[in-house]
């Protein structure tokens, strides 16, 4: 008798299942869970050449401070922060977002946007003349910048520990970057108005300049609490939403450079008054939910009422 031929059983793939295996990443903190589909592994650098170049121009912005040219060292801050907001969205868009870049980006920030501004405002208070800030200056400048750095390292740590149960729409307490986008514009501010011809030739600019100048240590202690604090700010990628066909963005982006080329001359005061919104957007925020949680706790419905 003759046997029958032999099926040929199918060629096993286990070896491409394994390979074709779709795994999903889960980084609350980046924006939730990640798409499915593995990046190259080339594109996991993307993310950490912008926060490497952020924690770069910070420290230059360091050195800048220590030559005395504080002007120099403001717009470099000002740099590591556009740094720090494009690194997100490359993440994202690239799929590359893990905790070791979360990690990296807080410790770029705590130098970015923490120790530089602090170095930068304590040389500059230092090599003022003395009738700025008489007396008690090296003390107070000193003071309030050691105050700002540490609380941005608080804040950065929380976020760190906080991450997994952050809400995806607001950030609890300033960002660092903001805090330090507020005391570097302000002071750009300062010297811009102080160069202003009708300011200059004011009887009492000098005395302007001064009051400024010493506004900004108060400024400083202020944007320290606010990081440490409850109130909730607004993220930035939820009032620009970013997408794979960014159109939008794109247009926004172009509309941005192009007033900021136009309106060179006023930068210093439309950057300074940007983030001025931003912090007092968030202020009055929280002051309403405040209110308004007061109010129902003195005013509860009552089941009429509500049906009404």
């Amino acid at each position: 008798m003759s046997t029958p031929p032999r099926q040929l059983s199918k060629p096993k793939k286990r070896w491409n299942r394994f390979r074709l295996r779709r795994r999903s990443q889960t980084v609350p903190e980046l924006g939730g869970t990640l798409p499915a589909d593995p990046p190259r592994y080339s594109h996991y650098i993307l993310p950490n050449l912008f926060t490497s170049a952020s924690l770069f121009l910070a420290l230059f912005s360091i050195v800048k401070s220590a030559e005395g040219e504080f002007i120099i060292a403001s717009w470099l801050i000002i740099g590591a922060a556009l740094c720090d907001v494009i690194d997100g969205p490359v993440a994202r868009l690239t799929r590359t977002a893990s905790s070791f870049g979360l990690q990296y980006d807080s410790l770029a920030d705590l130098v970015a946007f923490g120790v530089a501004p602090a170095f930068l405002m304590f040389w500059h208070l230092q090599a003022m003349d003395e009738t700025v800030l008489p007396d008690h200056a090296p003390k107070l400048a000193l003071g309030a910048c050691a105050l700002y750095a540490i609380c941005s390292a608080i804040r950065l740590a929380r976020f760190n520990v906080q991450a997994d149960n952050a809400e995806k729409r607001y950030f609890t307490g300033l960002p660092t970057p903001g805090a330090a986008g507020v005391v570097v514009t302000a002071y750009l501010f300062v010297v811009w108005l102080g160069n202003l011809t009708f300011v200059a030739e004011l009887e009492d600019a000098a005395w302007l300049t001064r009051g400024l100048h010493r506004s900004i240590l108060f400024l400083m202690v202020g944007m320290a609490l606010l990081m440490v604090s409850e109130v909730p700010f607004m993220k930035l990628k939820n009032i620009i939403q970013v997408s794979r066909k960014p159109f939008n963005t794109l247009v926004f982006v172009v509309l941005v450079v192009c007033m900021a080329i136009v309106f060179m001359d006023y930068l210093p005061l439309l950057l300074f008054g940007g983030f001025a919104v931003y912090i007092i957007g968030g202020l009055w925020g929280e002051a309403r939910r405040r209110f308004r949680r007061r109010f129902r706790q003195q005013h509860p419905e009552t089941p009429g009422q509500s049906q009404a």
